[in-house]
């Protein structure tokens, strides 16, 4: 399949973006671990297509995957990498105030503020981060079906629990973590609230055990390290 060109000046260098480029990514609080495989995957998607979105049920890990891999691209383009969280919207007229303000922009005229968006963007090179948009995804996929259209140099990554179902995009379904990402995930986070914590041998089957039973979904398998404050692995299993 055709890759995308990159139209930034010097994209021959992956490196050399103006330091100036805005960007709202959130920086990580816990450091990222496993979903190696997932991530080359979804990189090969960018370079395919305009419009990818990461789809899948509640805690299986969308947000940190999307900004994650954003935050590895960013320096590919040029005006920079924009996160709008849409989770708090809770009307669709409110849809694009929200990008206007995921976007630092300031308009003091009387225009649409569609409007504001598509000059803002249309000669940009974005990567524009949607996320947590299901309960806007007709108005959602109107938008950027419009600004994708009127943006050549656009991108847009959006996570969600459902595909935007607009033509050009290209859907990642986000699976439960694998056995030994879940593992890894949940030892981690363990030695976060137990410093230096290592699981003995006959722990070990107890947290293989309880991250399957967790159904490798990260947030849970978090919430479940946070219990050995005061529990120890096996009765978190029991409970």
């Amino acid at each position: 399949m055709r890759r995308l060109q990159d139209p930034c000046p010097n994209s021959g260098d992956p490196d050399a973006r103006p330091a100036a480029a805005p960007g709202n990514l959130p920086a990580e609080l816990n450091p990222f671990l496993g979903r190696e495989n997932e991530l080359a995957e979804l990189g090969g998607l960018l370079e395919e297509s305009r419009l990818v979105t990461v789809a899948g049920v509640a805690g299986v890990g969308k947000t940190r995957c999307v900004i994650r891999v954003a935050a590895l691209r960013e320096k590919r383009y040029c005006d920079g990498v924009l996160l709008a969280e849409l989770s708090a919207v809770r009307h669709p007229e409110l849809l694009e105030h929200a990008l206007i303000d995921a976007l630092g922009l300031t308009d003091h005229t009387s225009r649409p503020p569609r409007a504001v968006l598509v000059e803002h963007l249309s000669e940009r090179r974005t990567l524009l981060v949607i996320d947590g948009f299901e309960h806007l995804v007709d108005a959602c996929a109107d938008l950027v079906t419009e600004l994708l259209r009127r943006a050549p140099r656009l991108q847009v990554l959006a996570a969600g629990r459902c595909p935007l179902r607009v033509d050009g995009e290209r859907t990642f379904p986000l699976a439960p973590m694998s056995d030994g990402d879940a593992v890894e995930l949940f030892t981690e986070r363990a030695r976060g609230v137990r410093p230096g914590w290592e699981p003995t041998a006959g722990e070990r089957a107890a947290v293989l055990e309880l991250c399957r039973r967790l159904d490798g979904i990260p947030l849970a398998l978090e919430l479940a390290a946070g219990r050995l404050r005061a529990l120890s692995v096996e009765q978190v299993l029991l409970r």
